[in-house]
Protein backbone atom coordinates (compact mmCIF):
# COMPACT_ATOMS: atom_id res chain seq x y z
CA UNK A 1 0.00 0.00 0.00
CA UNK A 2 2.31 2.75 1.16
CA UNK A 3 4.93 3.54 3.76
CA UNK A 4 4.21 6.93 5.28
CA UNK A 5 0.43 7.16 5.28
CA UNK A 6 0.68 10.84 4.65
CA UNK A 7 2.83 10.94 1.56
CA UNK A 8 2.85 7.68 -0.39
CA UNK A 9 1.49 7.26 -3.88
CA UNK A 10 0.80 3.54 -4.08
CA UNK A 11 3.98 1.65 -4.93
CA UNK A 12 4.91 -0.40 -1.90
CA UNK A 13 8.67 -0.14 -2.36
CA UNK A 14 8.69 3.65 -2.68
CA UNK A 15 6.32 3.99 0.25
CA UNK A 16 8.73 2.12 2.47
CA UNK A 17 11.39 4.80 1.96
CA UNK A 18 9.78 7.09 4.52
CA UNK A 19 8.50 4.25 6.65
CA UNK A 20 11.68 2.41 7.60
CA UNK A 21 14.54 4.70 6.57
CA UNK A 22 17.22 4.49 3.91
CA UNK A 23 19.43 2.05 5.82
CA UNK A 24 16.69 -0.57 6.00
CA UNK A 25 15.40 -0.38 2.43
CA UNK A 26 17.75 -3.05 1.10
CA UNK A 27 16.14 -5.69 3.31
CA UNK A 28 12.92 -4.54 4.92
CA UNK A 29 11.68 -2.51 1.97
CA UNK A 30 12.30 -5.25 -0.56
CA UNK A 31 10.77 -7.89 1.73
CA UNK A 32 7.63 -5.82 2.21
CA UNK A 33 7.42 -5.10 -1.50
CA UNK A 34 7.64 -8.84 -2.18
CA UNK A 35 4.84 -9.57 0.30
CA UNK A 36 2.82 -6.84 -1.38
CA UNK A 37 3.41 -8.52 -4.75
CA UNK A 38 2.20 -11.81 -3.28
CA UNK A 39 -0.95 -10.03 -2.09
CA UNK A 40 -1.42 -8.75 -5.65
CA UNK A 41 -1.23 -12.30 -7.01
CA UNK A 42 -3.54 -13.68 -4.32
CA UNK A 43 -6.27 -11.08 -4.84
CA UNK A 44 -6.07 -11.28 -8.62
CA UNK A 45 -6.40 -15.05 -8.45
CA UNK A 46 -9.21 -14.95 -5.88
CA UNK A 47 -11.25 -12.61 -8.03
CA UNK A 48 -10.39 -14.15 -11.40
CA UNK A 49 -13.95 -15.55 -11.78
CA UNK A 50 -15.26 -11.99 -11.31
CA UNK A 51 -13.04 -10.62 -14.09
CA UNK A 52 -13.71 -13.56 -16.42
CA UNK A 53 -17.32 -14.28 -15.42
CA UNK A 54 -18.91 -14.23 -18.91
CA UNK A 55 -15.96 -16.09 -20.49
CA UNK A 56 -15.91 -18.84 -17.86
CA UNK A 57 -19.69 -19.25 -18.03
CA UNK A 58 -19.54 -19.66 -21.80
CA UNK A 59 -16.46 -21.90 -21.67
CA UNK A 60 -17.97 -24.32 -19.16
CA UNK A 61 -21.50 -24.05 -20.50
CA UNK A 62 -22.99 -22.96 -17.16
CA UNK A 63 -25.02 -19.87 -16.11
CA UNK A 64 -23.18 -16.81 -14.81
CA UNK A 65 -24.55 -17.44 -11.32
CA UNK A 66 -22.68 -20.78 -11.31
CA UNK A 67 -19.42 -18.89 -11.82
CA UNK A 68 -20.48 -16.65 -8.95
CA UNK A 69 -20.70 -19.83 -6.87
CA UNK A 70 -16.97 -20.33 -7.48
CA UNK A 71 -16.54 -17.19 -5.38
CA UNK A 72 -19.02 -18.45 -2.77
CA UNK A 73 -17.49 -21.93 -2.61
CA UNK A 74 -13.99 -20.48 -2.32
CA UNK A 75 -15.09 -18.37 0.62
CA UNK A 76 -16.78 -21.33 2.32
CA UNK A 77 -13.64 -23.47 2.03
CA UNK A 78 -11.51 -20.67 3.49
CA UNK A 79 -13.95 -20.10 6.35
CA UNK A 80 -14.05 -23.81 7.25
CA UNK A 81 -10.31 -24.50 6.97
CA UNK A 82 -8.52 -21.34 8.04
CA UNK A 83 -8.57 -21.72 11.83
CA UNK A 84 -7.48 -25.39 11.93
CA UNK A 85 -4.87 -24.79 9.23
CA UNK A 86 -3.45 -21.75 11.03
CA UNK A 87 -3.32 -23.79 14.24
CA UNK A 88 -1.69 -26.69 12.35
CA UNK A 89 0.98 -24.43 10.84
CA UNK A 90 1.44 -22.31 13.96
CA UNK A 91 4.96 -23.63 14.54
CA UNK A 92 6.04 -23.27 10.94
CA UNK A 93 8.49 -20.58 9.96
CA UNK A 94 6.31 -17.76 8.64
CA UNK A 95 8.24 -17.55 5.38
CA UNK A 96 7.70 -21.26 4.79
CA UNK A 97 3.96 -20.85 5.38
CA UNK A 98 3.87 -17.98 2.87
CA UNK A 99 5.78 -20.03 0.28
CA UNK A 100 3.41 -22.99 0.56
CA UNK A 101 0.26 -20.90 0.32
CA UNK A 102 1.40 -18.86 -2.67
CA UNK A 103 2.45 -22.11 -4.37
CA UNK A 104 -1.15 -23.30 -3.92
CA UNK A 105 -2.29 -20.26 -5.90
CA UNK A 106 0.01 -21.22 -8.76
CA UNK A 107 -1.33 -24.78 -8.68
CA UNK A 108 -4.94 -23.56 -8.79
CA UNK A 109 -4.44 -21.42 -11.86
CA UNK A 110 -2.49 -24.13 -13.66
CA UNK A 111 -5.30 -26.61 -12.99
CA UNK A 112 -7.94 -24.08 -14.01
CA UNK A 113 -6.12 -23.43 -17.30
CA UNK A 114 -6.43 -27.10 -18.29
CA UNK A 115 -9.78 -27.85 -16.63
CA UNK A 116 -12.01 -29.88 -18.99
CA UNK A 117 -15.19 -28.92 -17.16
CA UNK A 118 -16.83 -26.99 -14.37
CA UNK A 119 -16.23 -29.74 -11.79
CA UNK A 120 -12.46 -29.55 -12.20
CA UNK A 121 -12.66 -25.77 -11.85
CA UNK A 122 -14.37 -26.30 -8.50
CA UNK A 123 -11.56 -28.64 -7.40
CA UNK A 124 -8.97 -26.09 -8.52
CA UNK A 125 -10.64 -23.36 -6.47
CA UNK A 126 -10.68 -25.66 -3.45
CA UNK A 127 -6.91 -26.20 -3.66
CA UNK A 128 -6.28 -22.47 -3.77
CA UNK A 129 -8.79 -21.68 -1.03
CA UNK A 130 -7.13 -24.11 1.37
CA UNK A 131 -4.02 -21.93 1.41
CA UNK A 132 -5.71 -18.56 1.00
CA UNK A 133 -6.85 -18.18 4.60
CA UNK A 134 -3.45 -19.10 6.01
CA UNK A 135 -1.71 -16.59 3.75
CA UNK A 136 -4.00 -13.72 4.75
CA UNK A 137 -3.75 -14.68 8.42
CA UNK A 138 0.04 -14.36 8.42
CA UNK A 139 0.89 -11.66 5.88
CA UNK A 140 -0.15 -8.62 7.96
CA UNK A 141 1.49 -9.92 11.16
CA UNK A 142 4.63 -10.65 9.12
CA UNK A 143 4.67 -7.06 7.87
CA UNK A 144 4.05 -5.73 11.38
CA UNK A 145 7.04 -7.71 12.67
CA UNK A 146 9.21 -6.32 9.89
CA UNK A 147 8.29 -2.71 10.74
CA UNK A 148 8.20 -3.07 14.52
CA UNK A 149 5.73 -2.40 17.36
CA UNK A 150 2.97 0.17 16.96
CA UNK A 151 3.05 0.00 13.17
CA UNK A 152 0.14 -2.39 12.57
CA UNK A 153 -1.96 -0.07 10.44
CA UNK A 154 0.97 1.17 8.41
CA UNK A 155 2.38 -2.30 7.93
CA UNK A 156 -1.00 -3.53 6.75
CA UNK A 157 -1.22 -0.58 4.40
CA UNK A 158 2.17 -1.37 2.86
CA UNK A 159 1.54 -5.02 2.03
CA UNK A 160 -2.11 -4.46 1.14
CA UNK A 161 -0.92 -2.17 -1.64
CA UNK A 162 -0.87 -5.38 -3.64
CA UNK A 163 -4.58 -5.75 -2.89
CA UNK A 164 -5.40 -2.35 -4.36
CA UNK A 165 -3.03 -2.79 -7.28
CA UNK A 166 -4.80 -6.06 -8.05
CA UNK A 167 -8.06 -4.17 -8.47
CA UNK A 168 -6.26 -1.39 -10.36
CA UNK A 169 -4.33 -3.61 -12.79
CA UNK A 170 -4.91 -7.29 -12.06
CA UNK A 171 -8.67 -7.50 -12.60
CA UNK A 172 -8.95 -5.19 -15.64
CA UNK A 173 -5.87 -6.83 -17.20
CA UNK A 174 -7.38 -10.27 -16.58
CA UNK A 175 -10.66 -9.11 -18.10
CA UNK A 176 -8.87 -7.69 -21.14
CA UNK A 177 -6.67 -10.74 -21.61
CA UNK A 178 -9.70 -13.00 -21.31
CA UNK A 179 -11.38 -11.13 -24.15
CA UNK A 180 -8.19 -10.92 -26.23
CA UNK A 181 -6.54 -14.34 -25.89
CA UNK A 182 -9.07 -16.44 -23.97
CA UNK A 183 -9.54 -17.33 -20.33
CA UNK A 184 -7.31 -20.43 -20.39
CA UNK A 185 -4.11 -18.59 -21.45
CA UNK A 186 -5.03 -15.88 -18.92
CA UNK A 187 -5.20 -18.43 -16.09
CA UNK A 188 -1.92 -19.97 -17.27
CA UNK A 189 -0.22 -16.58 -17.24
CA UNK A 190 -1.42 -15.94 -13.69
CA UNK A 191 -0.03 -19.34 -12.64
CA UNK A 192 3.36 -18.23 -13.94
CA UNK A 193 3.19 -14.94 -12.04
CA UNK A 194 2.30 -16.81 -8.84
CA UNK A 195 5.27 -19.15 -9.33
CA UNK A 196 7.52 -16.09 -9.74
CA UNK A 197 6.14 -14.70 -6.47
CA UNK A 198 7.18 -17.92 -4.72
CA UNK A 199 10.73 -17.48 -6.00
CA UNK A 200 10.83 -13.83 -4.90
CA UNK A 201 9.59 -14.60 -1.40
CA UNK A 202 12.25 -17.26 -1.01
CA UNK A 203 14.93 -14.86 -2.22
CA UNK A 204 13.98 -11.65 -0.39
CA UNK A 205 12.19 -12.53 2.86
CA UNK A 206 14.41 -13.78 5.66
CA UNK A 207 13.36 -16.81 7.71
CA UNK A 208 10.85 -15.70 10.33
CA UNK A 209 10.29 -18.02 13.31
CA UNK A 210 6.68 -18.15 14.48
CA UNK A 211 7.32 -16.11 17.63
CA UNK A 212 5.88 -16.25 21.12
CA UNK A 213 2.32 -15.60 20.03
CA UNK A 214 2.10 -19.03 18.38
CA UNK A 215 3.31 -21.14 21.29
CA UNK A 216 -0.10 -21.25 22.99
CA UNK A 217 -2.18 -22.30 20.01
CA UNK A 218 -4.87 -24.88 20.66
CA UNK A 219 -8.53 -25.12 21.58
CA UNK A 220 -8.09 -22.92 24.64
CA UNK A 221 -6.40 -20.19 22.60
CA UNK A 222 -9.09 -20.41 19.92
CA UNK A 223 -11.84 -20.08 22.53
CA UNK A 224 -10.06 -17.11 24.06
CA UNK A 225 -9.85 -15.32 20.72
CA UNK A 226 -13.46 -16.10 19.78
CA UNK A 227 -14.72 -14.93 23.16
CA UNK A 228 -12.81 -11.63 23.09
CA UNK A 229 -15.52 -8.95 22.94
CA UNK A 230 -13.36 -6.42 21.11
CA UNK A 231 -12.42 -8.95 18.43
CA UNK A 232 -16.05 -10.08 18.25
CA UNK A 233 -17.02 -6.51 17.37
CA UNK A 234 -14.49 -6.42 14.54
CA UNK A 235 -15.66 -9.78 13.24
CA UNK A 236 -19.32 -8.75 13.31
CA UNK A 237 -18.59 -5.53 11.41
CA UNK A 238 -16.49 -7.54 8.96
CA UNK A 239 -19.19 -10.11 8.25
CA UNK A 240 -21.87 -7.45 7.71
CA UNK A 241 -19.85 -5.03 5.59
CA UNK A 242 -18.20 -7.71 3.44
CA UNK A 243 -21.56 -9.40 2.83
CA UNK A 244 -22.90 -6.15 1.43
CA UNK A 245 -19.83 -5.37 -0.62
CA UNK A 246 -19.62 -8.77 -2.31
CA UNK A 247 -23.36 -8.98 -2.93
CA UNK A 248 -22.67 -6.23 -5.45
CA UNK A 249 -18.96 -6.55 -6.29
CA UNK A 250 -19.11 -10.22 -7.33
CA UNK A 251 -21.35 -9.10 -10.19
CA UNK A 252 -19.65 -5.78 -10.94
CA UNK A 253 -19.42 -6.63 -14.64
CA UNK A 254 -23.19 -7.14 -14.67
CA UNK A 255 -23.68 -3.89 -12.75
CA UNK A 256 -21.53 -2.07 -15.29
CA UNK A 257 -23.57 -3.57 -18.14
CA UNK A 258 -26.93 -2.62 -16.59
CA UNK A 259 -26.16 0.75 -15.02
CA UNK A 260 -23.47 2.03 -17.41
CA UNK A 261 -24.17 0.14 -20.63
CA UNK A 262 -20.66 -1.23 -21.19
CA UNK A 263 -19.92 -4.85 -22.06
CA UNK A 264 -17.01 -6.96 -23.32
CA UNK A 265 -13.59 -5.37 -23.63
CA UNK A 266 -15.03 -1.92 -22.86
CA UNK A 267 -15.69 -3.12 -19.31
CA UNK A 268 -11.96 -3.34 -18.59
CA UNK A 269 -11.59 0.43 -18.99
CA UNK A 270 -14.09 1.15 -16.24
CA UNK A 271 -12.58 -1.60 -14.08
CA UNK A 272 -9.24 0.15 -14.48
CA UNK A 273 -10.75 3.45 -13.31
CA UNK A 274 -12.44 1.59 -10.45
CA UNK A 275 -9.08 0.14 -9.43
CA UNK A 276 -7.37 3.54 -9.57
CA UNK A 277 -10.03 4.99 -7.30
CA UNK A 278 -9.53 2.07 -4.93
CA UNK A 279 -5.82 2.84 -4.73
CA UNK A 280 -6.66 6.48 -3.98
CA UNK A 281 -9.01 5.33 -1.23
CA UNK A 282 -6.23 3.19 0.17
CA UNK A 283 -3.87 6.18 0.30
CA UNK A 284 -6.43 8.49 1.92
CA UNK A 285 -7.67 5.99 4.47
CA UNK A 286 -4.26 4.51 5.21
CA UNK A 287 -2.84 7.84 6.28
CA UNK A 288 -5.52 8.10 8.98
CA UNK A 289 -6.21 4.51 10.02
CA UNK A 290 -3.86 4.28 13.01
CA UNK A 291 -4.78 7.68 14.45
CA UNK A 292 -8.48 7.81 13.59
CA UNK A 293 -9.77 4.25 13.26
CA UNK A 294 -13.42 5.06 13.90
CA UNK A 295 -13.53 7.97 11.45
CA UNK A 296 -11.91 5.92 8.71
CA UNK A 297 -14.23 3.00 9.46
CA UNK A 298 -17.28 5.21 9.08
CA UNK A 299 -15.87 6.59 5.83
CA UNK A 300 -15.67 3.03 4.50
CA UNK A 301 -19.11 1.86 5.61
CA UNK A 302 -21.15 5.00 4.97
CA UNK A 303 -19.29 5.83 1.76
CA UNK A 304 -20.06 2.43 0.26
CA UNK A 305 -23.71 2.70 1.33
CA UNK A 306 -24.00 6.14 -0.28
CA UNK A 307 -22.69 4.83 -3.61
CA UNK A 308 -25.15 1.93 -3.62
CA UNK A 309 -28.04 4.23 -2.76
CA UNK A 310 -26.97 6.48 -5.64
CA UNK A 311 -27.16 3.54 -8.06
CA UNK A 312 -30.64 2.71 -6.82
CA UNK A 313 -31.76 6.30 -7.35
CA UNK A 314 -30.37 6.82 -10.84
CA UNK A 315 -31.41 3.37 -12.13
CA UNK A 316 -30.43 2.17 -15.59
CA UNK A 317 -31.08 5.47 -17.38
CA UNK A 318 -28.14 7.52 -16.10
CA UNK A 319 -25.20 5.81 -17.76
CA UNK A 320 -22.68 8.62 -17.26
CA UNK A 321 -23.63 9.18 -13.64
CA UNK A 322 -23.62 5.42 -13.12
CA UNK A 323 -20.05 5.22 -14.39
CA UNK A 324 -18.97 7.92 -11.93
CA UNK A 325 -20.68 6.13 -9.05
CA UNK A 326 -19.05 2.80 -9.94
CA UNK A 327 -15.66 4.51 -9.82
CA UNK A 328 -16.39 6.38 -6.57
CA UNK A 329 -17.57 3.14 -4.97
CA UNK A 330 -13.96 1.93 -5.04
CA UNK A 331 -12.75 4.75 -2.75
CA UNK A 332 -14.31 3.40 0.46
CA UNK A 333 -13.94 -0.18 -0.75
CA UNK A 334 -10.21 0.35 -1.25
CA UNK A 335 -9.69 1.02 2.46
CA UNK A 336 -12.06 -1.63 3.78
CA UNK A 337 -9.56 -4.44 4.39
CA UNK A 338 -6.99 -2.07 5.93
CA UNK A 339 -9.50 -0.63 8.42
CA UNK A 340 -10.66 -4.11 9.46
CA UNK A 341 -7.26 -5.83 9.60
CA UNK A 342 -5.70 -2.91 11.48
CA UNK A 343 -8.47 -3.20 14.08
CA UNK A 344 -7.59 -6.88 14.55
CA UNK A 345 -3.89 -6.10 15.02
CA UNK A 346 -4.78 -3.25 17.39
CA UNK A 347 -6.82 -5.50 19.68
CA UNK A 348 -5.11 -8.89 19.31
CA UNK A 349 -1.73 -7.94 20.80
CA UNK A 350 0.18 -11.28 21.09
CA UNK A 351 -2.43 -13.45 19.32
CA UNK A 352 -2.26 -11.79 15.94
CA UNK A 353 -2.02 -14.86 13.67
CA UNK A 354 -4.90 -16.69 15.34
CA UNK A 355 -6.99 -13.53 15.70
CA UNK A 356 -6.41 -12.83 12.02
CA UNK A 357 -7.51 -16.37 11.19
CA UNK A 358 -10.82 -15.91 13.01
CA UNK A 359 -11.23 -12.54 11.29
CA UNK A 360 -10.61 -14.24 7.95
CA UNK A 361 -13.48 -16.62 8.76
CA UNK A 362 -15.78 -13.63 9.24
CA UNK A 363 -14.48 -12.07 6.02
CA UNK A 364 -15.02 -15.23 4.01
CA UNK A 365 -18.48 -15.77 5.47
CA UNK A 366 -19.26 -12.28 4.23
CA UNK A 367 -17.89 -13.07 0.75
CA UNK A 368 -19.83 -16.34 0.52
CA UNK A 369 -23.09 -14.88 1.81
CA UNK A 370 -22.76 -11.77 -0.32
CA UNK A 371 -21.98 -13.67 -3.52
CA UNK A 372 -24.90 -16.02 -2.83
CA UNK A 373 -27.35 -13.17 -2.20
CA UNK A 374 -26.22 -11.41 -5.36
CA UNK A 375 -26.49 -14.63 -7.34
CA UNK A 376 -30.05 -15.28 -6.13
CA UNK A 377 -31.03 -11.78 -7.19
CA UNK A 378 -29.34 -12.19 -10.56
CA UNK A 379 -31.09 -15.50 -11.23
CA UNK A 380 -34.43 -13.83 -10.52
CA UNK A 381 -33.68 -10.87 -12.74
CA UNK A 382 -33.29 -8.48 -9.79
CA UNK A 383 -29.82 -7.00 -9.66
CA UNK A 384 -31.40 -4.23 -7.61
CA UNK A 385 -31.62 -6.67 -4.68
CA UNK A 386 -27.83 -7.05 -4.64
CA UNK A 387 -27.26 -3.29 -4.75
CA UNK A 388 -29.85 -2.70 -2.01
CA UNK A 389 -28.21 -5.38 0.16
CA UNK A 390 -24.88 -3.58 -0.18
CA UNK A 391 -26.45 -0.27 0.90
CA UNK A 392 -28.23 -1.76 3.91
CA UNK A 393 -25.17 -3.69 5.09
CA UNK A 394 -23.01 -0.58 4.88
CA UNK A 395 -25.37 1.33 7.17
CA UNK A 396 -25.73 -1.57 9.61
CA UNK A 397 -21.94 -1.98 9.69
CA UNK A 398 -21.53 1.70 10.54
CA UNK A 399 -23.97 1.36 13.44
CA UNK A 400 -22.13 -1.66 14.87
CA UNK A 401 -18.77 0.04 14.40
CA UNK A 402 -19.86 3.02 16.51
CA UNK A 403 -20.30 0.68 19.49
CA UNK A 404 -17.13 -1.38 19.02
CA UNK A 405 -14.10 -0.63 21.19
CA UNK A 406 -11.77 -1.96 18.48
CA UNK A 407 -12.37 1.15 16.36
CA UNK A 408 -11.35 3.57 19.10
CA UNK A 409 -7.87 4.81 19.92
CA UNK A 410 -6.63 5.14 23.50
CA UNK A 411 -7.40 8.81 23.13
CA UNK A 412 -10.95 8.86 21.71
CA UNK A 413 -10.95 10.19 18.16
CA UNK A 414 -13.40 12.87 17.21
CA UNK A 415 -14.58 11.13 14.00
Amino acid sequence: MRGDPGSCTGTAYLCIVTQVGISQISRTGVALATLSAACFVSVTSENLPVALLPDLAAGFGVPESAIGLLVTGYAVVVAVTVVPLVAMTSRWDRRTAALVTVAAIAAFNLLLAVAPGYGVAVVARTISAAGHGVFWSIVAPMAARLLGPGQGGRATTVVFAGNSLAFLFGLPLSSWLGAAIGWRPTALALAGVAALAVVLIRATVDPMPPGDQTTRQGLAAIREVVADRSLAGVNLVTAVVVTGHFAAFTYITVIIAQYVGLTGAATSGLLLAHGAAGLLGLVLIGRLVDGRPRATGLLVTCGAAACMLALLVIGADGAQVGAVVVVLWAVPAGGMAVVLQAAVLRVADTRQDLASAVYIVAFQIGIALGAWIGGVGLDRGSLVAAVATAAICGLVGAAVMLRSAAFRTLVQDNG
